[in-house]
């Protein structure tokens, strides 16, 4: 009689218990990566958000400098179709054309410095 017969275990049974053993090891570590895994996710999602929020931010900032820039140049133009000084809408006519080729280029229909129909002798 064997020493694991004697203690009553037969060596199927010490087989299968280092079986049962393994699995449960193994089921441990793929719990541990599961987590691991979530963790990482939920790292990336954080990191992507923050990205996004400011790449909002920034562009939010660039739409508000653009603006700016629009409304003083503006500001500086000659108001002579309000006085009387452009008669027939030629200097209106002229910025009406730039503001669109403006437009157009910014929203990439024309490469910058094409051009923009305005004639170019400035008619």
């Amino acid at each position: 009689m064997t020493s694991n017969e004697s203690n009553g275990t037969a060596p199927g049974d010490l087989a299968f218990n280092r079986v049962l053993e393994a699995e449960a090891r193994a089921r441990e570590r793929i719990d541990a990566c599961r987590l691991e895994a979530a963790s990482l996710i939920k790292t990336a999602e954080e990191r992507a958000r923050r990205i996004g929020e400011r790449t909002d931010a920034r562009l939010l900032k660039a739409h508000r400098l653009a603006d700016a820039s629009v409304e003083r140049a503006l500001g500086s133009l000659p108001r002579t179709a309000e006085a009387g000084g452009d008669p027939d809408g030629r200097a209106l006519a002229r910025l009406e054309r730039a503001v669109a080729a403006l437009a157009d280029e910014i929203i990439g229909l024309t490469a910058p410095g094409a051009d923009s129909g305005t004639g170019g002798d400035g008619s």
